[in-house]
Parts: structure tokens; sequence; C-alpha cells
């Protein structure tokens, strides 16, 4: 299933003013009759998007929850990102850079670890006092982000919702590139995009205002979920 705004409006109107700009279109644009919002769960996936994905779980009033993810970089180059990992474990690796670079998957693997232990736990036990994220057994994660970029992150999450046992995974977003949208429709049950582009530069580029989330705003968000 594919879900898609099928009028797609012209580069120049799709650059967003703000986050709540962005936040209308979608919504107004969004097939929301395919939801079981008795069984739904959106799942944030990033601090920068973590107040779009929170106001879109309130306002098909359905719970919240947010997996923590991180790039591991290239042992040389610390602007690099080579793979992504998420909390559950789970990781997505950029297979060019690493064969290009002859990255060892020693060196990955060891680096999910360090990565767990060093960064995401610490973060676990800061937002949500070391609780496990809301259980996705046999209910649909919705997976919300304010942008998809390389898809990296969203690969590796998709995987956590298939090792938490959700049923059903959806993803959404107001703006991705083309090519990995097309690559998140074949490994989920469906996709909605605002704009697609096949043009694409990166997600700042798209917001004319672009969220920035204070971390006051982050703790009032996790102490409501």
């Amino acid at each position: 299933m594919i879900l898609e705004n099928l009028n797609h409006p012209s580069m120049r109107d799709t650059i967003f003013e703000d986050e709540d700009d962005a936040f209308q279109k979608l919504i107004n644009n969004m097939p929301l009759s395919f939801l079981n919002t008795e069984k739904t769960i959106v799942v944030g996936i990033s601090f920068n998007g973590i107040r779009f994905a929170y106001n879109l779980s309130r306002h098909l009033k359905v719970p919240f929850t947010f997996l923590f993810a991180a790039p591991i970089y290239a042992p040389n180059n610390s602007n690099c990102e080579i793979a992504m990992v998420t909390e559950t474990q789970d990781v997505v690796i950029n297979e060019p850079l690493v064969k290009c670079f002859e990255i060892s998957l020693d060196y990955i693997y060891g680096e999910v670890q360090r990565i767990y232990e060093d960064k995401m736990l610490p973060m676990i036990y800061q937002y949500r006092k070391g609780n496990p994220p809301i259980s996705l057994d046999e209910k649909r994660a919705l997976i919300v982000d304010i942008g998809i970029d390389s898809g990296l992150t969203s690969m590796a999450v998709i995987k956590s919702m298939i090792t938490m046992h959700a049923k059903i995974v959806n993803f959404v977003s107001p703006v991705a590139p083309l090519d990995v949208v097309k690559n998140l429709e074949d490994v989920t049950d469906g996709v909605f995009c605002f704009y697609k582009t096949n043009k694409f530069v990166d997600i700042k580029y798209y917001y004319k205002t672009y969220p920035k989330v204070e971390d006051k705003q982050l703790d009032e968000i996790f102490t409501h979920m």
C-alpha cells in the first residue's frame, strides 16, 4: 500500500514556512481513514522531529513513543556516516562506503556496542528514566520524522519495528528524496510523504525556519509519553 499525495504542488510551494506549516500541509493531505487508531502508536525517531511526531500523536489521539538512534562514523572521518544503530541494537550499513573505505564488520559491530553503552543508555536513563519504549507488539507503528535524507535512520528504525514485533509499519514525513521513499515503500506497509523529489538538497532547504527543539521541550514531551 502506497500512501501519497497524488497532486504534488511545485517545488516553490513546498518550501514550508516552518514546522507548523509542514504539519498542517501534511495532515490536510494525509489519508487518515486507513488508520485504526485503537492499535496505532506514533514513533518519533529524532530530536529535531520529536515535537512534530508528538503533535501528530495528539492530533490522532494515539500513544506516542520514541526510539533512539545514532550514527556510526568512519574510523578516520568523523563526518562520514557509514551506518546507523538503534537502541534495539539493530544496524543498517552503508555498504558501498564500507567497501570503499575497506572498513571491517568487526569495527562496525564494536561501535554498535560502544555507542549503545556510552551514548544511548545515558539518554534512555535521562529521558525515559531507563524504561523501554511502549510495546509495539501486534500494533501499527507509525514512524514520523520532520524529513528524510539518506534513509539510513529510517531503515534502521524499520528493522527495530520488526524486532519489537510491530504488526504493521508505516512511515510519515513532510519531505524526502524520491529514491529513498521508493526504498521505504519496499520494506513497509505504506509511506506518506507530502513532497518527494529526485532533486533533493537537504531537509533544512525545504523549511524557511527549520525547527529547533529546546531541552525544556524535550523534557516536557518525554514527561507526557
